[in-house]
């Protein structure tokens, strides 16, 4: 049985499986290998919470010079959702299926905010919504990029709509100790610490008072490429109360290292954090997505107390919190009637997942899960392979392919009707060897 209801139409789906290169040759990762790191940040309960109180000013930034080395970029990959028939507001709304697939150091060990004290909002909710962006207003890379317009009116929707966006440290706490939030509760993050963030999108959150977080691969700023911030941006965001997030060294398929490489990567993308900022942060976000058992065994050994992938769906309570899931945003699926359906997303919780490991050995893949509660109108939808699906009752759902995928990465999204016309939402990314 072939999980697409009728009115989606299969024929657009499709995968692009390129991959992005930052313009600068591969820093050998066992380069700058310090002991391991001696963590610092945020306070346990709500001290780990970094609000966003802004007093720095704009003049404080240093401008990369002429000469600094441009990059070449490629654009990154992303993947394609099926049209749908249904008109936003109609009554079967678009089943959401694959996207796109990013202090002064001698002060402080932390940054310094107003909000850090702040008790965090709650509520009954047991679940929040974490958007990625990479760029703004950078057109000639449209799978990564966010036109400044389509920017607008998300900011707009979030400023006026019913949703709390917090703070993503406050968002992880809350769920991580099982407390409550406000329903809707939206976190914001930004891959790769491109100029762009500094230039085009920090006024606005400033101007909004909107928190959000920057994932920074540490090489790229040390390299001085001109679309990048530089470390002196980066400090201004923090000292303004910005959370920054490690994202590795040289932004790589952490999945195809040796570990004792991937612990390298950690390690010295560490002692860069400590070097100019004073502190290390305390989440992370894998680059393109990617994982596997042994390198999420190195990020939390690194001392991460949580960490993000690339794959759809709202975290919760019950989430895997050393690969949290984050809806992507870009040109192709910034569209209003995606965010909307994204932000008010609810999860669908499952158990039991099958591959347990997000680096595929076996291919096509044998992919399953439980379900907490029934979810008879749910549906499953592979970025690559005709899928077929099989009910062992109202819980045990198994979804085995009609042939192998290919090499790179491989999404599955599995989607159901919730509460107030809320779409339930499940999604995996795995690597493919």
């Amino acid at each position: 049985m072939s999980c697409a209801p009728a009115w989606v139409d299969r024929k657009i789906l499709e995968t692009d499986m390129a991959v992005e290169t930052k313009g600068h040759s591969a820093i050998s990762a066992v380069m700058r290998v310090k002991p391991p790191r001696r963590m610092h940040g945020l306070i346990v309960g709500v001290s780990f919470a970094v609000g966003l109180t802004f007093g720095a000013t704009a003049g404080f930034a240093q401008i990369a010079s002429d000469s600094a080395p441009a990059t070449d970029e490629t654009v990154e990959a992303t993947t394609a959702e099926p049209a749908v028939t249904g008109a936003d507001g109609a009554e079967t709304p678009e089943v959401p299926t694959t996207e796109a697939t990013a202090q002064d150091a001698t002060q402080s060990d932390a940054p310094q905010s107003a909000d850090q004290e702040m008790v965090a909002p709650s509520g009954d909710a047991t679940s929040a919504v974490v958007f990625m962006y990479h760029r703004f207003g950078e057109g000639e890379y449209p799978s990564t990029n966010i036109t400044m317009e389509q920017f607008d009116q998300h900011v707009k929707e979030l400023t006026s709509g019913p949703y709390t966006v917090m703070g993503v440290p406050q968002i992880v706490s809350a769920l991580a100790d099982g407390k409550g939030l406000p329903d809707r509760t939206i976190g914001i993050t930004v891959d790769d610490a491109y100029r762009s963030v500094y230039e085009k999108a920090w006024p606005v959150f400033r101007e909004h008072n909107l928190p959000f977080t920057v994932f920074v691969s540490t090489e790229q700023l040390d390299s001085g490429y001109a679309n990048y911030m530089t470390w002196d941006m980066v400090r201004e965001l923090s000292k303004a109360g910005v959370t920054i997030g490690g994202h590795s060294q040289n932004h790589a398929h952490l999945p195809d290292f040796d570990i004792d490489r991937v612990k390298a990567e950690l390690a010295n993308s560490a002692a860069r954090f400590e070097e100019e900022l004073g502190y290390v942060p305390e989440i992370f976000a894998y680059p393109y997505g990617e994982a596997n058992g042994e390198v999420i065994a190195a990020v939390k050994e690194a001392g991460y107390r949580a960490a993000f992938g690339q794959q759809s769906g709202a975290m919760h309570t019950e989430s895997d919190f050393m690969y949290l899931p984050r809806y992507a945003l870009n040109e192709h699926y910034g569209a209003m009637d995606r965010f909307n359906l994204a932000a008010n997303s609810l999860p669908l919780v499952v158990s039991d997942v099958t591959p347990a490991d997000y680096t595929l050995t076996r291919n096509p893949p044998a992919f399953g899960f439980t379900l907490a509660e029934p979810a008879p109108s749910m549906n499953c939808y592979p970025s690559e392979g005709e899928p077929t699906m099989s009910r062992l009752g109202e819980e045990r759902v198994e979804i085995r392919l009609d042939g192998p995928v290919s090499s790179g990465r491989w999404r599955i999204n599995c989607t159901a009707m919730g509460p107030d016309s809320r779409w339930r939402w499940f999604g995996m990314l795995y690597t493919v060897p």
